[in-house]
């Protein structure tokens, strides 16, 4: 039967909690920590959207009850006080005591707070940290293998930071605060997924097509006494690996296995016709020498906006999402309720398979989260809060319920019970456990505890045991023997018998292998610590913010920018919403460098050509689109070019030609107007108004043109126009003459 819950696994019924749960982190003591967007998530007074403080609740999935935590996230002021702060839209994952950190938050959409605190699920108590670098919205957060934790990206003021940081727990020698990764810059888009490789790299999945590793060594600081950190780039032994399916904004990663993991939808239609997201999977294998994507199972559905949930068997549950184009699109048809599972690949398949699950009650689509519980079970709970209709509707779109689904290993027989795993644990550490009588276990399945926003889960770690034949009675199990493959922290223990069914999981702690003073390297008394740095790492320094790397950028080019009109399917704007454009823009043949910052006030970002040349918009449109696919689209160009302009005359008009050069072609000009402008206000979704000076522009330059027979070295800049493979024309903004005087200002 299409219903049997042996095959489809069963969805209870929903139970109400105080509040949207955009975040959700499982504790060390079960319970689930969660909180949202603001205080009232039902309320039309649009300026409660931008609260400045949090209020935090603890969901029991046993009792189906909800409660308050007992006090609030806080930042620390100038004067050292406790300030409330909202740490919506944050970056969260756990440290190895099972405190969960938090970093960045909300002050207003593309706008981060500058905060650091935790949550210490024990006392039930919230503590400020030191503040990091910049302020982070949409960061990711990643505990590292020695227990520290690394932040990278989130956005303040429109622009996205491209210094990582990692916070360090205090130490006889240091106490605990920042380091900033001395490290090239490297652009990322919000929120990446990030994952520990089992060779100690971080590994950034995507969202972006291309992949990226991040190379940390923590042991040897440079010398402002920050962990060195190296970007790989493509070197012809190492290419970085790429998803073939491109730029996938709201796609889910998962980690199913040590080191493997599974990318699943995301994106808007390919080639950027602004049609529905994919439904194409992708696995990579991080254990590989040289790792690279490869194509998996597809989904049945194409969706984004959902969330992928690794369970104790390996396979990997799908919930939730959007299956129609657009950011967020709750249109009748377009939430998708039937959960799928994915089998990962075996003997007889090397792409894995998909099932068609039960289907949820409600739409889970952004700001819906998902979690694995001990029981088995999985939690799937918020959905709202933004991102949906342009006219809000609280009541339909903002849900404040929770639903437990049971995967259909919960209905193949009792849960094994088994006895005997400690609260700590020893990396390696052999455990003697005791299962009932008649039961044999042949998988031990140990999960890190998720911490989920935005369709990722920041606290991923798999580690797998298999027992052949299977082991019965007493018998030992082994803890993980890696801490690049597992972190140290809280796990859930799955034990797993011959029909998959997985027991009810006990919460163990691995315990550091090595304090971190005992992983510094002991420097001889008679060298320094500049000294002790290797000789290629001396004058390593800290990475360069974006803005100072843009002002160098400028600084740097001898032709002028192209402009290129972007217009994001996110509602936030170019400026948070950058990552995947720059990579797309990178992807163009004829662009040689991207400036780090577009404008977002106008949507337009700031490209550099290889060669002095009138670029292709319809060849520009489709590389871009290989990368970004629907993520973005591209309204048009605007040029500045030089060189000597005559008045010609065609039948009885009289136009403007700017000569050609040994690399371009002649370009007509023509009179700048309203629908020439590339400029676009993403508030109004329509362009930028123009000015009398800009449509009057063209004439002027006519009028001095005509009393010029041999015609004026000018500069002109405007939209370039495309009128067959060889021909090109320019509206006329502004210009400027070789004696510097010129019309209407120029662009920043």
């Amino acid at each position: 039967m299409a219903d049997d819950p042996r095959k489809v696994g069963k969805w209870l019924d929903p139970f109400p909690i105080d509040n949207v749960a955009v975040h959700a982190s499982l504790l060390p003591t079960g319970k689930v920590l969660c909180w949202g967007r603001r205080t009232n998530p039902m309320s039309v007074i649009s300026s409660t959207m931008d609260e400045h403080k949090t209020v935090p609740f603890l969901v029991d999935t046993k009792n189906k009850t909800c409660v308050y935590t007992r006090d609030r996230p806080t930042q620390l002021d100038n004067a050292g006080n406790r300030v409330d702060v909202n740490v919506f839209c944050s970056g969260h994952c756990f440290q190895p005591n099972g405190n969960l950190f938090v970093v960045g938050g909300h002050l207003q959409d593309g706008f981060g707070a500058q905060q650091a605190c935790v949550y210490d699920p024990f006392r039930d108590e919230w503590a400020a940290k030191t503040i990091p670098n910049s302020g982070r919205w949409y960061p990711s957060s990643l505990t590292l293998p020695d227990g520290n934790v690394l932040t990278i990206s989130g956005v303040h003021n429109g622009v996205i930071s491209n210094v990582p940081q990692i916070w360090h727990e205090g130490q006889i020698s240091r106490p605990e605060g920042w380091l900033t990764v001395s490290t090239p810059e490297a652009q990322s888009a919000l929120y990446p997924r990030l994952h520990l490789a089992p060779n100690g790299m971080v590994f950034v999945a995507g969202p972006q097509a291309k992949s990226q590793f991040l190379d940390l060594d923590t042991s040897v600081p440079a010398p402002a006494g920050n962990p060195v950190g190296t970007w790989l780039t493509d070197v012809p032994a190492k290419k970085l690996p790429v998803r073939d399916a491109g730029e996938r904004q709201y796609g889910s990663s998962a980690t199913y296995d040590g080191g493997k993991i599974i990318w699943t939808g995301g994106g808007n239609a390919e080639g950027g016709d602004g049609g529905p997201p994919t439904s194409r999977t992708e696995i990579i294998d991080l254990n590989d020498t040289n790792p690279q994507w490869r194509p998996a199972m597809p989904m049945t559905n194409p969706r984004r906006q959902h969330n992928a949930t690794t369970l104790p068997d390996g396979t990997v549950l799908v919930t939730g999402g959007t299956q129609l184009g657009g950011f967020n699109n709750l249109e009748t048809g377009g939430p998708v309720h039937t959960a799928e599972l994915w089998n990962p690949p075996d003997g007889t398949s090397a792409e894995g398979s998909w099932a068609a699950m039960a289907s949820e009650s409600s739409d889970r689509c952004y700001h819906s989260v998902a979690l694995l519980l001990p029981s088995g079970e999985v939690l799937s709970a918020g959905s709202g809060e933004g991102g949906g209709p342009a006219v809000p509707d609280p009541l339909r779109c903002n849900l404040t319920n929770v639903q437990l689904y049971r995967p259909p290993y919960l209905f193949n027989g009792k849960q094994p019970i088994i006895s005997g795993v400690p609260q700590d644990v020893k990396y390696g550490q052999n455990i003697s456990i005791t299962v009932e009588q008649g039961e044999s276990i042949a998988r031990v399945s140990w999960i890190r505890l998720g911490s989920v926003t935005h369709a990722m889960n920041m606290n991923q770690a798999v580690w797998n045991q298999k027992f052949m034949p299977a082991r019965s009675g007493k018998f030992d199990a082994q803890a993980p023997d890696n801490r690049n493959v597992a972190p140290p922290g809280h796990y859930m223990v799955f034990f797993l018998n011959t029909k998959g069914v997985p027991s009810v999981a006990p919460i163990a702690k691995i315990l550091p292998d090595k304090t971190a003073e005992e992983r510094t390297p002991t420097r001889p008394a008679s060298t320094t610590a500049a000294d002790a740095v290797p000789l290629n790492l001396r004058s390593r320094r800290v990475a360069i913010s974006n803005p100072t790397r843009n002002k160098q950028i400028i600084s740097e080019q001898k032709r002028p920018a192209v402009v290129v009109g972007l217009t994001p399917v996110c509602p936030y704007g170019l400026g948070p919403c950058w990552g995947g454009a720059s990579e797309g823009l990178k992807s163009i043949k004829d662009v040689a460098v991207v400036r780090p910052i577009p404008d977002q006030v106008n949507s337009v970002a700031f490209v550099y050509l290889k060669e002095d040349i009138m670029p292709d918009i319809d060849v520009w449109r489709k590389e871009f689109a290989g990368s970004a696919n629907g993520s973005y689209s591209i309204r048009g160009i605007e040029m500045t070019l030089s060189g000597v302009v005559t008045m010609k005359r065609v039948g009885a008009e009289r136009v403007l030609t700017l000569a050609g050069t040994t690399t371009r072609p002649e370009v007509d000009l023509k009179p700048y107007h309203a629908s020439s402008t590339i400029d676009w206000n993403m508030e109004t979704q329509a362009p930028q108004p123009v000015t009398a000076l800009e449509t009057g522009a063209y004439a002027s330059l006519a009028s001095i043109i005509a009393e010029q027979s041999a015609g004026l070295a000018v500069e002109v800049t405007g939209p370039l126009q495309k009128q067959d493979t060889k021909k090109f024309s320019l509206d006329v903004r502004r210009f400027r003459k070789t004696d510097g005087i010129n019309t209407t200002s120029s662009r920043l």
